[in-house]
């Protein structure tokens, strides 16, 4: 296993110790925590600063097309009346015909989701790469 796929497999664990925290609007730790925060804070922990709003998060690292996408890849979203991005989750694991995300839903908190469900692959902006080989 390289640096990079050690980091992501470190920073995947970290993420699915969040899993069933419960979604608070601005929320920024177990009590409660909402999508961009807690991308911020996965990363955070192996030394990854990302900005703390999902919007600014899609500016960072290199854009990806959706067959380029890997584990540890950020994908954004757009859940409302406009095309603006304003959600943000991380893939964890990628299968034959679909794609699982994690990410702090509003109605459930934080869980895993597939980007082919309809709901999810209609609200899809863009995915962009943080980490990197070294």
């Amino acid at each position: 296993m390289n640096q990079k796929q050690e980091k992501t497999k470190c920073i995947i664990e970290n993420a699915k110790n969040y899993i069933s925290t419960p979604y608070r609007y601005g929320g920024n730790s177990k009590s409660g925590i909402d999508c961009s925060a807690f991308i911020k804070k996965v990363f955070a922990s192996y030394h990854i600063f990302l900005p703390r709003i999902s919007s600014n998060q899609a500016k960072k690292g290199l854009l990806i097309s959706k067959d380029q996408i890997e584990k540890g890849d950020l994908l954004f979203f757009s859940t409302g009346t406009y095309k603006k991005i304003n959600h943000v989750g991380m893939v964890i694991y990628i299968s034959n015909n679909n794609i699982f995300f994690i990410h702090a839903s509003t109605s459930n908190g934080v869980i895993i989701s597939q980007l082919y469900h309809k709901y999810w692959n209609h609200k899809f902006i863009m995915a962009r790469r943080i980490l990197y080989s070294s």
